[in-house]
């Protein structure tokens, strides 16, 4: 018996220009692969190509992928949008898949209607907390609400945004599913000085990383042999860079720049506490990646880490406070020894590619019923 095929829009996907972005989708997909027949479009917008509109298909672990780059404008938009639908029309799918609402869940919605098909739509966006989706215009805020409605199933990746969508007057049948944790574990010793990491965007308006620079500053009076990596890149960078510098933090603080999941999963092995002080967290895969690597985690009450995070997964903190953060990182260095990581790895084990993968399965057999 031939699989099902499934369609999947999505509005954030690994490309030659951002192989990072939305990765969490394409672990979402990866956990369906051996059920379904998958088949990707996504659409980026980028000058570095010499064309308006470029094509490239990619085969990822029996994913095909197709990326549309095209250039600013809008007879770009619509002929790149134009070449979407027809490629969606000849796939012919059992099921559609929209991944952030947008163009995905328009399309999704009208071929839906053309062509009988159900499809559901999955959400990521924090702009219905951050005021963003306040900001769209008519037409899109109708859109959605429209497909949102008509959608078999909109699944979220926690009850905090699905609890922001309703705010916003988006009506629908909600799940929750959780991001796939999926990576090598190391069973490998720890660094010998005590490490507290940090890995994300460097964008000061989400990831507050300049309060946890200040912060450990205020720790390594009391604490003189740690450090602290930071992994990842943003507009932010050169500040979070300068202070470190400004505070003679240079021979404590490591910056490492955008590194693919391995390293990451590496870097999280060797560490001791994985610290997130965000603003707003959709979900936050990398709290639950450091749990599976078997470390504790100091987070802001910042949305969906709260979900899954609690005494005994590590110290959850207000936002925007740094003497919270301090006492935080102090106390954890002195009683490092109660987080045990084989109780952490099974916490992070709601999460693996297996038990997402069933949900999503789950989800799609009951639209295709």
């Amino acid at each position: 018996m031939s699989k099902k095929k499934v369609l999947h829009l999505a509005k954030w996907y690994p490309n030659k220009e951002e192989p990072l972005l939305g990765i969490f989708i394409r672990k979402h997909i990866q956990s369906v692969q051996k059920t379904f027949n998958n088949k990707v479009i996504s659409v980026y917008q980028t000058d570095t190509i010499n064309s308006n509109i470029y094509q490239i298909v990619n085969h990822h672990i029996n994913i095909e992928e197709v990326v549309f780059y095209h250039k600013k404008g809008l007879l770009n938009k619509i002929r790149v949008l134009y070449r979407v639908w027809k490629e969606m029309k000849s796939f012919q799918p059992h099921l559609i898949h929209a991944h952030v609402m947008g163009w995905t869940s328009t399309l999704a919605y009208f071929l839906s209607n053309t062509n009988k098909t159900p499809f559901l739509i999955s959400e990521h966006w924090s702009g219905y907390r951050k005021k963003g989706y306040t900001q769209l215009n008519f037409a899109s805020k109708i859109l959605r609400k429209i497909s949102a409605r008509k959608a078999e199933q909109i699944c979220v990746v926690s009850k905090f945004l699905k609890e922001d969508m309703i705010k916003c007057g988006v009506k629908a049948n909600y799940t929750i599913i959780g991001n796939v944790v999926h990576g090598k574990t190391l069973d490998i010793g720890k660094n010998k000085t005590f490490s507290f990491v940090f890995a994300g965007d460097l964008v000061q308006e989400t990831k507050n990383v300049k309060g946890i620079i200040e912060a450990f500053y205020e720790v390594i009076k009391y604490h003189k042999n740690i450090k602290l990596d930071i992994i990842g890149d943003g507009k932010d960078l050169k500040n979070y860079k300068d202070l470190s510098d400004q505070l003679e933090l240079n021979n404590h603080v490591s910056f490492h720049g955008n590194r693919n999941n391995e390293y990451v999963f590496k870097t999280l092995s060797q560490s001791h506490v994985l610290i997130v002080n965000s603003h707003f967290e959709t979900f936050s895969t990398i709290c639950a990646e450091a749990l599976s690597c078997g470390i504790p985690v100091i987070s802001t009450k910042c949305g969906g880490p709260e979900s899954f995070l609690n005494d005994d997964t590590g110290i959850l903190i207000d936002r925007d406070n740094n003497n919270q953060l301090t006492k935080a990182m102090m106390t954890v260095v002195s009683d490092y020894d109660k987080y045990k990581p084989k109780k952490l790895k099974s916490i992070a084990q709601q999460f693996s590619m297996d038990s997402i993968g069933k949900k999503i399965n789950q989800e799609y057999l009951s639209a295709l019923n």
